[in-house]
């Protein structure tokens, strides 16, 4: 009789580390899924941003092309002569018509794709147009003139060619900088006070034991997510920077400067506080001390503090 209980508990016991065993590498199955499927959201998001951001900047090349075309027309239908008057009147009639595309695509606020190509096809047919005017006109003036205005023309579209490459390449460097101003961090609602040993706000010079640099990182789509380094700067009232006790570096505009302390912090774009501490080793001058905040090569924001003189 024992013997049977024991077996039937036996059993009873392999039975409960079965179901445990199953309820394990279920969590464990959907835990899996869950991070693949919130790493599969972030890289969609992320591509779709930088998809966002390079679409505006192609738009934003293809109206300017546009518009340089146009202009050109226009400066062309300009230097197009005849001594016949009812094609002076057609060609002016014509460059009326540029003008008024041209007015129309700068008044535009809707910027698509299929837009662009809307204007693109006008333009064609405008150039059509402009090009059988140009092949009446040389068939109606004498050849020497037609020569000498073909040479001018010639030069013209050259040097409009050489301008709308340089003012393409202007857009897009202005683009790059705007992404690259984006993409910087900035710090918000700065303060600073100083702390005694026991923790308290203090602005005396000789009860200072630390400062203490608190401030919000802002929310930022554009920037990289993940590990990020905030370094603080203390500046004293004789323009000294108080150093850290690594005496390390950190790179502002390209140009290595000391710092005082540093916090790293996980970023994922959202707005986040924080705090600097640094420690204070002796008696501090008194006077007015500034406060700066320093990631990835900018400063990013700035405060000062006055530090009093101890009346004992």
């Amino acid at each position: 009789m024992n013997t049977e209980n024991f077996d039937h508990n036996l059993t009873d016991s392999d039975s409960s580390k079965n179901r445990s065993n199953l309820f394990y590498n279920v969590t464990l199955a959907i835990l899996t899924l869950a991070v693949i499927g919130l790493a599969w959201l972030y890289y969609t998001e992320k591509e779709k941003n930088k998809a966002q951001i390079q679409e505006n900047v192609d738009l934003t090349l293809t109206k300017d092309s546009l518009e340089n075309n146009l202009e050109n027309m226009i400066a062309e239908y300009e230097s197009l002569q005849t001594t016949n008057e009812e094609v002076n009147q057609e060609l002016l009639a014509e460059k009326e018509r540029v003008e008024k595309l041209l007015t129309r695509l700068r008044n535009e606020r809707s910027y698509s794709k299929t837009k662009f190509k809307e204007y693109e096809k006008e333009l064609s047919t405008l150039r059509k147009i402009m090009r059988s005017y140009i092949v009446q006109i040389d068939s109606l003036n004498q050849s020497n003139i037609a020569l000498r205005k073909e040479n001018k023309q010639v030069r013209t579209r050259y040097k409009d060619v050489q301008t709308e490459k340089e003012q393409l390449e202007e857009k897009m460097e202005e683009a790059s900088e705007k992404v690259e101003v984006a993409s910087i961090l900035r710090a918000m609602n700065i303060t600073a006070v100083g702390l005694n040993e026991n923790g308290n706000e203090r602005n005396r010079n000789k009860r200072i034991d630390k400062f203490k640099a608190c401030f919000t990182i802002d929310q930022n789509k554009v920037v990289e997510p993940g590990d990020k380094t905030i370094y603080l700067r203390i500046i004293t009232p004789a323009d000294f920077v108080m150093e850290n006790q690594q005496l390390d570096s950190v790179k502002v505009n390209n140009t290595n400067i000391m710092y005082s302390a540093q916090r790293n912090l996980k970023y994922n774009n959202e707005a986040i506080d924080m705090c600097i501490y640094y420690q204070v080793y002796e008696t501090l001058p008194p006077g007015m001390y500034r406060f700066e905040l320093i990631h990835s090569n900018h400063i990013i924001g700035s405060t000062s503090y006055e530090v009093k003189k101890s009346i004992f």
